[in-house]
């Protein structure tokens, strides 16, 4: 009953605006530049969450009677934070939604607080205390990139985490993975963090993996849907994505999957088997002509400008080859060829082309060389002929 009197007397605080220049920075000097640069420190001051008298330079700042609470507990800091952050009328000046709180009791971290274990994450462990910085800061512990160190720093702990029967090298994995080198290395704004697969206030273990991973990779999912991998999953005799490309230490796409992830449901005497070394020739195929062509492509441009022209054209085949990856999840031979057949087809078009303007050139070359060796030829002659008139004239001039 006294925490709840005491949740309510900082509401009215807050409603009231607490003033800036409340006395308690007096005291605690070292929290005043951290709150300073917090987004809070524009609404309201420290007993906006620590109660208290605000205008007391003494104990007397920290009366009961005035609802000071000092440090709030871990399993009241959700509820004191919600004060806020639920109220709909004080969340529309800044377009936040009202509904954290009540995804924060639905995750698994809000439940287990309920059931008391204050070892889980609360609000002011993954936000910060008094320096709560907007989630587009780059400082901001929720800033896309700082999200997996944020969850690190309880998933990452291997002692807490040995408590819940939980791996503690997620996030080791995760670093190395293609979607944490979007993230850490390209900086892909899209890139996906912990929050884009378990959820941030909600978080939660991963149930479906496949309409996880279909939050991004779309095409990928219909064309999954449509194979019998599908059928196996809806059997229970696979676990979806996870089963080809692993959970956090996702590795970069490589044909060289077929031979690693294949085998281990299908026999090498297989049809199974064989559709996929099947699947995997067409690809490589289409891979080596298109990189081949690039790779051409780029050595006449340097010679010749006038080759660029050729460049829509592989973009052209390279879209029919980056169709045919998603397309390969429905484990359609026959549509997985028709593109990989335009790839090639339209790359050895222009490797055909190419070679014609090398052919060109080389001609123009020996035409330009033959017209050199003729000038100069000519020139030679032209020389030897006016020396010799020249020591014939001073022959003439002799007798």
């Amino acid at each position: 009953m006294r925490t709840l009197v005491a949740i309510l007397t900082l509401v009215v605080l807050r409603a009231a605006g607490a003033s800036a220049a409340e006395s308690c920075l007096t005291c605690h000097p070292d929290v005043k530049t951290d709150f300073a640069q917090s987004i809070h420190s524009k609404d309201f001051g420290c007993t906006g969450c620590h109660g208290g008298d605000p205008t007391a330079v003494s104990v007397e700042a920290h009366a009961p009677a005035k609802g000071y609470i000092g440090k709030p507990s871990r399993k009241d800091i959700p509820s004191m934070c919600a004060a806020c952050h639920a109220d709909a009328d004080r969340m529309r000046p800044f377009g936040l939604p009202t509904d954290q709180y009540a995804q924060y009791q639905k995750s698994q971290h809000g439940k287990l607080l309920a059931q008391g274990d204050t070892h889980v994450a609360v609000c002011t462990d993954c936000h910060g205390t008094h320096r709560i910085m907007p989630r587009g800061d780059p400082s901001s512990p929720v800033f896309a990139r700082n999200i997996p160190a944020t969850c690190g720093h309880c998933h990452a702990d291997s002692q807490l985490m040995a408590t819940y029967k939980l791996p503690s090298d997620q996030l080791e994995k995760f670093r190395t993975s293609v979607h944490g080198t979007a993230l850490f290395v390209d900086q892909h704004p899209l890139a996906p963090t912990c929050a884009t697969c378990h959820g941030s206030h909600g978080a939660a273990d991963v149930q479906g993996i496949t309409a996880a991973c279909g939050h991004c990779h779309s095409r990928t999912l219909e064309y999954f849907n449509q194979s019998p991998h599908h059928k196996a999953v809806q059997a229970g005799k696979m676990s979806e994505c996870t089963s080809c490309h692993g959970f956090h230490d996702t590795p970069p796409p490589s044909l060289a999957l077929f031979d690693t992830a294949c085998p281990t449901c299908h026999a090498a005497d297989s049809p199974g088997f064989a559709t996929a070394q099947k699947l995997k020739t067409l690809l490589t195929q289409a891979q080596q002509e298109l990189e081949t062509a690039k790779v051409e492509l780029a050595q006449v441009e340097r010679l010749a400008p006038t080759a660029e022209r050729f460049r829509p054209r592989l973009q052209q085949a390279q879209a029919h080859y980056l169709e045919a990856l998603p397309v390969q999840h429905a484990m359609n031979i026959e549509r997985v060829e028709d593109l990989t057949r335009s790839a090639r087809s339209i790359s050895e078009d222009v490797r055909g082309a190419l070679h014609g303007i090398e052919q060109d050139r080389r001609l123009n070359l020996l035409w330009l060389a033959l017209v050199w060796v003729y000038i100069l030829f000519a020139a030679g002659v032209a020389y030897l002929y006016r020396r010799e008139r020249q020591q014939q004239s001073r022959e003439a001039g002799r007798q």
